[in-house]
């Protein structure tokens, strides 16, 4: 974002009731959309990450202090992560997750380029962040300035959470800051957006804009705000249907299958 940036050029808030095809990069606004996943699977999906062993202290901002404690630590965890590209299932790779643990984020990353129409290019994360109270994210994009044509992804899993009263929100900021250190100061002087942390909530949006999670607040005791991060540096637009197809993942691809038979 520049230096002195105008409001009316800076992204807003658009909330959608479906996927759309995007049709030209780089994306305008900060898109939102509820209930993105069946209940089922949302529900599902929540618990198996819940209940899952792959959880590590991984995510950190370093601070350079001398007591060598980070500006930031989340939980977090790793599914695929650059040139190994989001749709290995085997065990191991950059990741060392097994491959049947690579199942449902494959699933989630190939549904997210088909509904809204484009193949990643240049890929570079998918993961899995974690915040306890106290655990504020610092402002970050997530991808360089130069890289107009990323995209990235939010998705939050909780399958329940008390919005009002837990906290959580997601702040956009119109320039970044490092560290911990001015974080209210920062978010009175150049915060131009926020996004609540909701059940089920996915998000799209320029990961050059500089964001940060808040987190939950002390009503929400153990609770954790868990979401997924799905993000690349540079995506091609489809614009036929069959490569929207081919987006598709195996499970939905043999079901068809299996309906076409009936």
């Amino acid at each position: 974002m520049g230096d002195v940036p105008n409001p009316n050029d800076l992204p807003k808030i658009v909330h959608i009731d479906s996927p759309f095809k995007v049709q030209s990069l780089p994306l305008k606004d900060i898109y939102v959309l509820d209930n993105w996943m069946a209940p089922e699977l949302h529900v599902h999906f929540d618990s198996l990450i819940s209940r899952s062993q792959y959880w590590s202290k991984t995510n950190e901002v370093q601070s350079g202090s001398k007591t060598g404690l980070p500006h930031h630590q989340f939980w977090g965890s790793t599914f695929f992560r650059g040139q190994e590209g989001p749709d290995l299932y085997e065990d191991g790779g950059a990741t060392g997750m097994s491959g049947i643990d690579r199942v449902f984020p494959s699933y989630m990353n190939r549904r997210l380029q088909m509904e809204f129409g484009f193949k990643w290019e240049r890929f570079q994360y998918m993961g899995l962040n974690s915040q306890t109270q106290g655990l504020n994210g610092t402002t970050h994009a997530d991808c360089a300035q130069e890289d107009d044509y990323n995209i990235s992804f939010l998705y939050y899993t909780n399958s329940y959470w008390n919005t009002a009263e837990w906290g959580g929100k997601l702040r956009f900021y119109d320039r970044p800051q490092w560290g911990a250190m001015g974080r209210d100061e920062h978010i009175k002087n150049h915060q131009f957006a926020e996004v609540e942390f909701k059940s089920n909530r996915l998000l799209m949006f320029d990961g050059r804009i500089p964001h940060g999670a808040d987190a939950p607040s002390p009503r929400a005791r153990y609770m954790d705000r868990k979401s997924v991060v799905l993000r690349g540096d540079e995506v091609r637009l489809i614009k036929n249907e069959e490569e929207w197809f081919d987006a598709n993942d195996r499970v939905p691809r043999l079901q068809r299958r299996h309906i076409t038979r009936l």
